[in-house]
């Protein structure tokens, strides 16, 4: 394989990781709420090679995806729901949504 196919899959392979709906998730609807999950994503990737006696090339590239926020909507009112960072980041995600759930579809509309 060329370098230059090497590098082509790559990055074909960290663009579709990185689309949109990585960082953007999909809503979550319960009741009268939508819960958007917002996602910050960092890329990384190398390439190199040689060519000459012995030809050398090698690739790599890693994603990392962290939660940073929920919008949550009910009606005409958006809201923005920041995730703190700590060192269980995503357990805490996990339980959050359901308190959200509960408290934006409880709610009334003000």
């Amino acid at each position: 394989m060329s370098i230059e196919t090497l590098a082509e899959t790559l990055l074909e392979k960290l663009r579709w990781i990185s689309q949109a709906e990585t960082v953007i998730g999909k809503p979550i609807q319960t009741g009268n709420v939508t819960i958007i999950p917002v996602s910050k994503v960092s890329l990384g990737f190398g390439i190199g090679g040689h060519v000459g006696k012995g030809d050398l090339k090698g690739s790599g590239g890693g994603v990392q995806v962290d939660p940073i926020a929920f919008l949550v909507i009910q009606g005409d009112d958006v809201r923005v729901l920041p995730v703190s960072k700590d060192n269980s980041l995503s357990q805490r995600v996990y339980d959050l949504i359901p308190d959200l759930v509960a408290k934006f579809a409880s709610s009334p509309k003000t």
